[in-house]
């Protein structure tokens, strides 16, 4: 492995590990300050020694940090969203602060504050993700001075080769500097001996393999080992069709003695899934290519989630949501509340209610259509619930009563649903769970008028990959989206 990769490698781990340390030590100190000099709290036992918590200081260091490693929060954060460091810190916060804690009660000569352990969390936490921000900041200038990137090498192709390449360019934290490509030709027919089916028909022209912009052909797959050594290749990336997997025992045994890596990116929409899961019973390996959407745990966890937070959410912005109503009142005709028929989970309608934003008579010449950028059904007050989606928020009285949940697939009309699942065959699959107030599309800018298609795959990769770590991480990413108004219309 070159020097200067084996740096980047170390470079990455290391900045983290030491910005995490200083914040969760900084975090500790200024939490006893407020706790015991600040005099914001009050301190009826009397102000406790120094040397005590900072030695506690030193072991939460370890914990939190050996409960970071074990997420893999010092591994490849580059093509990682930082939303999802976020919610990945905060749950590692939450496990270290219970760990501390059931520490601290066979700590006999010592008693520790749990109010400071309850300041503590929430500073630790906030501190963590300005230094998880400004680490990626660090590392981005690092890497845009030259420091070497990983140099791929990609042969064949799938479906997945473009989004991946798209992906790289979006995500220069990535590191990944693509050399090039390798077409698959002369590999038509696997060998008289093999059933396998003919990886192109002769004479066939690979037209699915043109190359992208910028990313040029540098022969066949059968040079990928002149290749590599010419270039300096550190990785070779398989992007090939299932019926192509030959291949990848072919280019290995090319790619002999040397330490070049070799990944394969399968053709998930080929399999109609968007996420393998390895399972291993009694020693065999078990490839997963759908699960049930939510087990029975599942529903009730995000069941309760959602019972309590729109409740909550209800009542804190009451006086936000008698504000809004007035004044659509006030500014158009009409009921204040719209009400109309939506497709949730399993196919059953339900009612769902927005603030009305368009005129009464909106679709009686044009019938059901998709809302438009600009669009004259819209009233003035109209536009700007939209650009803040403030004209969803009657839907928590959805969530509360069940017909959806915070997170999901949003849900559509029965017009549009029949349109679609004509169009798109797994369509209909996002409503295996219930529709959600936002959603993974949504918060991936696939809001408005954007690609069905493309909205579709994102809903079924939440669908299929559902957690409560991936709520908690969509909620925080809608205050994001929400603020700077993407595709609101």
């Amino acid at each position: 492995m070159p020097e200067s990769k084996q740096r980047r490698e170390l470079l990455e781990p290391t900045v983290y590990l030491a910005i995490d340390a200083v914040v969760l030590v900084g975090s500790f100190l200024l939490t006893y300050w407020l706790r015991f000099h600040s005099g914001l709290i009050l301190v009826p036992l009397g102000i406790p020694p120094l040397g005590p918590y900072l030695l506690a200081s030193l072991v939460i260091v370890l914990v939190f940090l050996a409960i970071f490693y074990g997420q893999g929060l010092y591994s490849a954060r580059g093509g990682r969203r930082v939303e999802r460091d976020f919610v990945e810190l905060f749950r590692g916060v939450v496990l270290g602060s219970l760990l501390v804690l059931a520490l601290t009660f066979f700590v006999r000569a010592m008693t520790f504050s749990r109010w400071f352990f309850g300041l503590f969390f929430w500073i630790s936490w906030v501190g963590l993700c300005v230094g998880r921000v400004a680490a990626r900041r660090v590392l981005a200038r690092i890497l845009h001075r030259g420091l070497r990137r990983t140099r791929l090498l990609l042969v064949g192709s799938n479906p997945m080769r473009e989004r991946m390449l798209r992906t790289m360019r979006e995500l220069p934290g990535l590191a990944l500097e693509p050399i090039g490509w390798l077409r698959v030709i002369g590999e038509a027919d696997p060998g008289p001996s093999r059933a396998a089916p003919p990886l192109l028909a002769a004479g066939e022209p690979p037209a699915a393999e043109d190359p992208p912009p910028d990313l040029p052909c540098l022969g066949e797959v059968g040079d990928v080992r002149e290749v590599v050594e010419a270039r300096a290749v550190d990785r070779v990336v398989l992007t090939l069709r299932f019926d192509q997997l030959p291949l990848i025992t072919r280019v290995a045994a090319s790619l002999a003695n040397l330490t070049t890596e070799v990944q394969w990116v399968p053709d998930l929409s080929e399999l109609h899934t968007s996420k393998l899961r390895l399972r291993e019973v009694a020693g065999i390996p078990f490839i997963s290519v759908r699960e049930v959407a939510l087990s029975g745990a599942d529903r009730i966890v995000k069941r309760t989630c959602d019972l309590v937070v729109s409740a909550v959410a209800l009542v804190a912005l009451s006086p936000l949501l008698a504000a809004i109503a007035v004044a659509v009142a006030l500014t158009s005709r009409g009921p204040v509340i719209y009400r109309q028929a939506r497709v949730g989970r399993d196919g059953r309608e339900f009612t769902m209610a927005k603030f009305r934003t368009m005129r009464l008579d909106a679709e009686a010449q044009s019938g059901p259509v998709w809302a438009q950028v600009v669009d004259s059904r819209v009233t003035p007050l109209g536009r700007h619930l939209r650009r803040w989606s403030l004209d969803e928020l009657p839907q928590f009285w959805n969530v509360l009563r069940g017909d959806m949940s915070l997170v999901g697939p949003r849900p559509e009309r029965r017009v549009f649903v029949e349109q679609f699942s004509l169009e798109m065959p797994r369509y209909f699959e996002r409503h295996r769970v219930k529709s959600g107030l936002t959603g993974w599309a949504q918060v991936n800018g696939l809001r408005g008028n954007t690609s069905i298609e493309d909205r579709t795959l994102y809903d079924l990769h939440y669908v299929e990959n559902w957690s409560l770590w991936l709520d908690l991480r969509i909620l925080l990413m809608t205050v994001h989206h929400v603020l700077r108004g993407e595709n609101a219309y």
